[in-house]
């Protein structure tokens, strides 16, 4: 697994957190003049790489992490209120236009052969020297606190007893779904594994898939290293989060090898945990990926070096790519996935039990949207005596395969007309699939209470 170097790879594989932003504020030293040279650069590349424009907002330290906090995920809408944006503004909607391209590849190029990205930088240039002929006039400087970092133990004194039961809690697990692409659920404080007990046991909502949480308030040390694999042996777990406040050489290269040399459905995550205070501000906790997963090394191990990707999996990449520019376009009236080469693509209904799944079955020319029960026939029995209600609300005939030797069951619906060898009905397709997504949820995310 490559140790991400620099806050640009932080910024692609761990997503993008609020008080990040301050951490680059922090040491910011770049006067306006300065910034207008680099953007101008930027400009004077004419090229569309991306690496380009993350390094540029990275090294003026204007990256807005919380972006979504000051624009909608819809560039095409947000580019329309260009004419008259601030310099604050016009690094949101970059933001946003790199952070699309996460969920659909490619689309960044396309921003830029559009004009989008240069006008966003040209509207940068324009505030930028309108700033500093305002400044001259107002011969004031603005006033800038300085973020301090503050000893995690002042926020918690025990680790089990304040630091767990404090992330356990709903809103507090959400910090950490957030950097780990995970939606946890189910989770549990008391997990034993002979006479030693794991912090936090969880499920990933979407996936179904064991997590376990061992959390250190002081350096990484052997015996914890220990530990987490004992307890992900114990309990199974296919994902291991190790959080500490801080992270030794050794142990990172341990997680690291880990990583590299286990099977491709397990996962190690080495998490430093900081909090921060501006002044006399509430304490601000904040989490670091510093190790985590190397998709790909881990998804090369299963495959032979000659494999490449067939047709299949490449038309299967371009239809999600097409369905998240959906998804976005809509507003995301569900929580998008990064684009892969799977069949399926899932979306959580708020409960561990079942999910809903999306299938492209191009063999059979159909796309399937189901509802998926990992393992409970009776809430299957249930929802099955509802049967006439639920697709008079769903308006829709449903497939109901209990599957009685297996585990899972499954409802779903038929979309028909999929071809990968004509695209010209993709987008109906698309509108269709999501449609039918938000209808089941809907119906269905009561009923599983």
């Amino acid at each position: 697994m490559q140790r991400l170097k620099s806050r640009q790879e932080y910024i692609k594989y761990n997503g993008m957190g609020g008080i990040a932003a301050l951490l680059l504020k922090r040491d910011m030293k770049m006067t306006n003049d300065e910034k207008i040279k680099k953007i101008q650069s930027a400009l004077d590349s004419k090229s569309p790489r991306l690496e380009i424009y993350y390094n540029l907002l990275e090294d003026m330290g204007d990256t807005v992490y919380n972006y979504t906090d000051y624009v909608e995920q819809n560039v095409d809408k947000e580019i329309r209120r260009l004419y008259d944006a601030d310099y604050h503004m016009c690094c949101c909607i970059l933001t946003l236009i790199l952070r699309e391209d996460y969920f659909i590849n490619g689309k960044f190029e396309r921003r830029y052969r559009e004009g989008k990205v240069t006008a966003v930088l040209e509207r940068m240039l324009l505030t930028l020297k309108s700033d500093d002929e305002e400044c001259l006039k107002r011969g004031k400087k603005m006033k800038i606190s300085r973020l301090q970092e503050v000893d995690i133990r002042k926020l918690w004194k025990h680790e089990q007893y304040d630091f767990s039961a404090w992330l356990a809690e709903e809103e507090n697990i959400e910090l950490l779904n957030e950097k780990l692409g995970l939606t946890l659920v189910d989770i549990n404080t008391e997990a034993y594994v002979g006479a030693y007990r794991c912090d936090i046991v969880a499920v990933d909502e979407t996936t179904g898939t064991k997590v376990i949480i061992e959390n250190q308030l002081e350096n990484s040390n052997h015996d914890h290293l220990g530990k987490i694999i004992t307890y992900a042996s114990g309990l199974d777990a296919k994902v291991i989060v190790w959080i500490v406040k801080e992270a030794r050489d050794e142990h990172r290269s341990a997680i690291e090898w880990l990583n590299n040399n286990t099977v491709q459905d397990i996962n190690f995550f080495l998490i430093e945990l900081h909090a921060y205070q501006i002044g006399n501000s509430d304490y601000a906790p904040m989490f670091q990926i510093v190790e985590q997963p190397n998709d790909f090394i881990k998804e090369q191990k299963g495959k032979k070096s000659t494999d490449t990707m067939n047709k299949s999996q490449s038309e299967r990449l371009e239809f999600w790519n097409l369905f998240n520019e959906h998804v976005i376009n809509r507003g995301k009236p569900f929580p998008i996935r990064k684009a892969g080469t799977a069949h399926w693509y899932d979306v959580s209904i708020g409960t561990s039990e079942a999910k809903i799944s999306i299938a492209l079955v191009n063999k059979d020319s159909y796309i399937g949207v189901a509802l998926y029960i990992y393992n409970n026939k009776s809430l299957f029995d249930k929802l099955y005596e509802e049967r006439n209600d639920i697709q008079k609300e769903l308006k829709c005939e449903l497939e109901w395969l209990r599957l009685d030797n297996k585990k899972a069951s499954s409802i779903f619906c038929r979309i028909n007309g999929l071809d990968f060898d004509d695209h010209s009905n993709y987008d109906q397709l698309i509108e269709e699939a999501i449609d039918k997504v938000i209808a089941m949820r809907d119906v269905f995310k009561n009923r599983l209470k």
